[in-house]
């Protein structure tokens, strides 16, 4: 009951942003400009080593392919074809609000100034290594190798987003939409994927 009323509160907030986003288009959200402000680097040195920390559809789309062929190997093949199923979710879920948003990067971004709103990256992180950490969860029995990759994989979705910040590339609210669009993505798979593991256990 408490995990329902979570993603009811969660769904509510991501169209709340989303439609504010959309509404309001350029203007940013209170706090974006402190924020980004405060931990933005403009260092030409620094700023692009940051701004590597992107995953572009090429990195996207190898890491879901290496994922699978590793869970396929390791005979987890409805985990595989779930994860190779995150594809069109991320295509859905990235590309479909960027119709709507014409946000503006921050200015001085390097990779143009389109497009901002949410972040690509931020979502992928949420879908890719947050399933990762749920199969984690289901599969992992040693407790302290199960908490210690949940952990690393959880601090990877927060450095990616940072970064993002670091390199000037993304206002914080782009990363926070981010999230809560990946996140909001990825409990109907994970609901999807129990069902399917249930049929296919026996009775």
């Amino acid at each position: 009951m408490m995990a329902k009323v979570g993603i009811a509160i969660l769904a509510a907030l991501t169209v709340t942003l989303f439609t504010m986003a959309a509404v309001h288009n350029n203007d940013l959200f209170w706090g974006d400009t402190t924020v980004l402000s405060a931990l933005r680097i403009d260092d030409k040195d620094w700023q692009p080593f940051f701004a590597r920390f992107d995953t572009t559809a090429t990195i996207s789309l190898s890491f879901v392919l290496v994922g699978a062929a590793v869970l396929w190997f390791l005979r987890k093949k409805l985990e595989a074809v779930t994860y190779l199923s995150l594809l069109p979710i991320l295509v859905l879920t990235i590309s479909l609000p960027k119709i709507f948003v014409k946000r503006l990067r921050p200015e001085g971004a390097l990779q143009g100034m389109t497009d901002s709103f949410p972040s690509g990256t931020a979502t992928v992180s949420i879908l890719l290594l947050g399933f990762l950490i749920f199969l984690a969860g289901e599969f992992v029995a040693a407790r302290r190798i199960r908490i210690a990759i949940q952990v690393a994989l959880g601090a990877a979705i927060a450095l990616l987003g940072l970064f993002r910040m670091l390199a000037g590339e993304h206002w914080p609210s782009d990363i926070v939409g981010g999230y809560m669009a990946g996140a909001l993505a990825l409990f109907p798979v994970i609901w999807v994927y129990r069902r399917l593991r249930q049929r296919r256990s026996p009775a």
